[in-house]
């Protein structure tokens, strides 16, 4: 967090002038806010949105239209293949059965057309590839699979299957397919995939392709030394491109345990429906001019320290002890960095970055648990808008080096070291429920040319985050839905913190915190904000409530860990009207709403660390920012007429 230092003597200046101070009514200390500097003291910048990212998603990848494939699995007029111990060579097209044990089976002819039937097949070889198409680029291969049926080549680095050409996979059946070697499906064009059944192991990628295509089918990746799923543009190509390197699934059951990445494309992945249980973990290895070699790694790859015999990742400026990175990637669904020569300047390289949705999750159940990122943009943007998501990860949950936008799901993230982020982060729908090691939600860039902000217009966003709560290099705008912030309890973060100011206009918020680094919503927002502080700790599991003059309650939220700033603000408030904020049966504050900002309670007796008053807004760059202990899960709901609260909390702060 970028940390600005003023003096007490300014600060209080511009807290009492540029944003008009309450009288409380009640019996409370004199308010000084500390670190309170554009909220408060100053207006904040209004975020308009990524205009050119927030068009209809499925316009920009419509996917694969599998029907065809689905109906072309009839075995009529198929050559019976006898089982033999030899290598079963095919050169000429046609439509052939395979029943019993083979010893492999070789397409011996360039451009033909094969339709397989694995009826009940077992093909397997220590010599090289079982199923080989390793020479034949332009071949197109149907198998239709019938009964069990399975594939294995233990021979050192090698493919059980590798076909260059294209390959379909269709009907009822099920197949087993493993690779002591290399991949269990090597497919140098398309694969496609719809209603069967497949079980794989593979010493690196369980399937890799040049795109990879599913419907209707069901994926058990039992394990892989390497990527899930693998979808990768030819070395050839020079621009941004929907036609390869993508992973399109409707309706599949995918499971997957790998120590790569889940699923892993190099421009989109589409999916659809299913269930996708996804599981990775991670190698880590100690710092040293070994392992930096070895493993191709950076100083600024070791970010985890051994915590017993599990990691924790920390700051960028930790200097505790030993430091740990992971050997290989290994998040739970990725799109890989996409770089392509500068037209302009053959010198240079331009990635993918606005316009192009690089992850859409439309729908599905979707459990991860990940030792890196659990999804990942790595280029272009993210879309969530369906689904049901239970995620646990070291690193980020949801993330994205331009847009991350939810407009629908239900998305919890049981852990993470930030929960989601992005240059620019967008809420509209869905219901977000997430735990944060350091930031809960944050906007953050390394591209100066993002402008960074959060818009929350919709949905119901709960954080719980030992970092800051909400973060953003650049502007913060919440204009409508519901959002519930327990920020840290350390003096080093705060619940809201923006660059360039938080701009409320409508909806509801209940964010609380720690005093040390306050930031209050900037004066011209269009709805009320109440600002409360004290230097008497609020206890957890509090129940904090604000009600109107006649006690009834508007808003109520119980707090997880101790906290002594208050946020509220939410259409009810109306200006000159009298309310007060209850924690359980006894009334905090009494105050009159006299401003858009108004500000009621102490600071004294915090400290700080810099010798001035702790400055304030201020946005994180991804990998900065502190971490605090504990986990916890929360839940609340909102009534106008009073709210219910549900908490399930595993460690108080």
């Amino acid at each position: 967090m970028k940390r600005i230092i003023i003096s007490m003597l300014a600060l209080t200046f511009s807290v009492c002038v540029l944003a008009s101070c309450a009288k409380p009514t009640g019996n409370v200390e004199p308010f000084e806010n500390p670190g309170d500097y554009l909220g408060g003291g100053g207006t904040g910048e209004i975020a308009e949105g990524a205009d050119d990212v927030t068009g209809d998603v499925k316009e920009d990848f419509s996917g694969e239209d599998l029907d065809d494939l689905s109906g072309n699995a009839s075995s009529d007029g198929a050559i019976e293949v006898a089982p033999t111990n030899e290598i079963y060579e095919i050169t000429e097209s046609g439509t052939y059965r395979f029943r019993g044990q083979y010893g492999g089976i070789s397409l011996g002819a360039d451009e033909f057309k094969l339709h397989l039937i694995f009826d009940g097949a077992k093909i397997e070889t220590a010599d090289g590839i079982a199923l080989d198409g390793a020479d034949h680029k332009k071949a197109e291969v149907v198998l239709t699979l019938i009964g069990e049926n399975s594939i294995l080549s233990t021979a050192e680095g090698e493919n059980a299957v590798h076909i260059k050409g294209t390959l379909s996979l269709n009907g009822n059946g099920s197949l087993q397919v493993e690779s002591g070697g290399k991949n269990a499906i090597k497919v140098s064009k398309e694969l496609a995939i719809v209603d069967c059944s497949l079980k794989l192991t593979a010493a690196n990628h369980a399937i890799s392709a040049l795109s990879v295509s599913a419907s209707n089918a069901k994926i058990d990746v039992l394990s892989a030394g390497k990527d899930g799923i693998n979808a990768e543009c030819d070395d050839e190509t020079t621009e941004f491109t929907t036609e390869e390197g993508y992973v399109f699934l409707e309706n599949v059951d995918y499971t997957s345990k790998t120590a790569g990445d889940g699923i892993q494309a190099d421009t989109v992945v589409y999916l659809n429906g299913g269930n996708y249980n996804i599981q990775t973990t991670g190698v880590f290895v100690a710092d040293s001019a070994q392992t930096r070699a070895e493993y191709g790694l950076a100083a600024d790859d070791f970010r985890y320290i051994k915590n017993g015999d599990d990691y924790q990742k920390v700051a960028s400026d930790y200097r505790g002890g030993s430091l740990y990175a992971l050997a290989q990637g290994c998040k739970g669904i990725k799109v890989g960095e996409i770089e392509y020569p500068d037209p302009s300047d053959p010198d240079k390289e331009i990635a993918v970055t606005k316009g192009d949705y690089s992850i859409i999750l439309e729908d599905g159940t979707f459990t991860i648990d990940s030792t890196d990122d659990a999804i990942h943009a790595n280029s272009g943007n993210l879309s969530v808008s369906g689904g049901t998501f239970t995620i646990s990860t070291y690193d980020d949950a949801l993330t994205s080096d331009v847009l991350t936008k939810i407009t629908g799901g239900e998305i919890t993230v049981e852990k993470s070291y930030e929960g989601i982020e992005g240059g620019y982060v967008e809420i509209s729908g869905g219901t977000v429920n997430l735990t944060a090691m350091d930031d809960g939600i944050n906007a953050a860039s390394d591209d100066r040319n993002v402008s960074e902000h959060i818009i929350i217009s919709g949905g119901e966003v709960y954080v719980n985050a030992s970092g800051d709560g909400i973060d953003s290099n650049g502007t913060i705008l919440i204009s409508g839905g519901e959002t519930y912030v327990a920020g840290p309890t350390s003096n080093m973060d705060c619940s809201i913190d923006s660059e360039r100011g938080t701009v409320v206009t409508g909806g509801y918020l209940f964010a609380v915190g720690s005093l040390g680094m306050v930031e209050t919503p900037a004066q011209n927002s269009t709805q009320y904000v109440v600002s409360f502080a004290r230097n008497q700790s609020i206890a957890a599991g509090t129940n904090l409530s604000l009600t109107d003059e006649n006690g009834n309650a508007i808003l109520t939220f119980q707090t997880p860990k101790a906290c002594q700033s208050v946020i509220i603000s939410c259409p009810e408030l109306e200006k000159d009207k009298n309310y007060q904020i209850y924690g359980g049966d006894s009334s905090l504050c009494e105050f009159t709403i006299s401003s858009i900002i108004t500000m009621i309670g102490s600071s004294g007796g915090i400290g700080n660390p810099f010798g001035d008053a702790p400055g304030g807004p201020g946005g994180m760059r991804p990998g900065d920012g502190g971490m605090g202990p504990g986990r916890q899960r929360f839940t609340a709901f909102l009534s106008t007429k009073g709210a219910k609260i549900e908490v399930e909390t595993d460690k108080n702060d």
